[in-house]
């Protein structure tokens, strides 16, 4: 399944407006755009993480989780977007693929199907 870069700061408000799964490396933000379609995926570090090149080795590192894991967990039509935390960019590999993969896997269910954001109008947090 292709995965769609969020570059434009309207797909990033859109997706902050869906469903949330934190862990101690990282928050996933979803929010289905479309029934079907390529999965769209962004990321985000704000100055709370660190300094420059602290955010960018963390974005790096959280680019290529989601490479690793959108194709399989993602669901199509699906956006996703990626917020680091402050531990991100120091934390050990595994911790970080193992995080990720929970914040999808507990995003998943809700997804499910044509119709997979049925939720209700106010957006729910899961933590």
């Amino acid at each position: 399944m292709p995965l769609h870069r969020l570059r434009k700061r309207a797909e990033f408000l859109f997706v902050q407006k869906g469903r949330r799964a934190g862990r101690p490396l990282v928050t996933v933000e979803a929010r289905r755009r479309a029934p079907d379609g390529p999965i769209g995926v962004g990321f985000t570090a704000s100055k709370k993480v660190g300094g420059a090149v602290v955010r960018n080795r963390a974005k790096r590192r959280m680019r290529a989780a989601a490479a690793e894991l959108l194709p399989l967990l993602g669901r199509p039509g699906v956006d996703y977007v990626l917020v680091a935390r402050p531990a991100t960019g120091a934390a050990p590999w595994p911790a970080l693929l193992d995080d990720v993969r929970a914040a999808l896997l507990r995003l998943a269910p809700l997804f499910e199907g044509a119709a997979g954001d049925a939720a209700p109008l106010s957006p729910k947090r899961e933590a």
